[in-house]
């Protein structure tokens, strides 16, 4: 069976967004991506946007986990593994420690994961 020809994308929904008055602030959310095809280098994520449609003054992005928490689907032990980079705002996946290639198709054992991330943005220019 050939692989769709219609990428895939990532949508975030909203667990928590604790905007404390701290230093920092910590998001939880869930991430899903609707069937398509991978593209090397990443999908774009949507991170950044989801802040800013939450808080107006986080400074600093710090970092961002995404990780599969079913324990009985959890792609990480069918070798998936996801990682945020914020240059260019994407979501990379991979399987045994390399990349899916471009036109992979998402596998349906991402599909079905519960994926959730953890973010934290800086809200001062200096930590301290």
């Amino acid at each position: 069976m050939p692989a769709s020809s219609v990428l895939a994308t990532i949508s975030l929904s909203e667990i928590c967004f604790p905007d404390i008055t701290g230093k920092c602030i910590q998001a939880w959310g869930q991430v899903a991506f609707t069937p398509g095809t991978y593209v090397a280098g990443g999908l774009l994520m949507g991170l950044m946007a989801y802040a800013d449609a939450r808080t107006v003054d986080f400074n600093g992005f710090l970092r961002c986990s995404v990780f599969g928490e079913d324990v009985l689907t959890s792609t990480v032990g069918l070798g998936y593994a996801y990682h945020y980079s914020p240059v260019g705002d994407i979501l990379q996946i991979t399987f045994n420690g390399v990349e899916l290639t471009t036109g992979t198709a998402i596998p349906a054992a991402v599909l079905n994961d519960t994926l959730l991330f953890l973010a934290v943005w800086n809200r001062t220019t200096v930590l301290g």
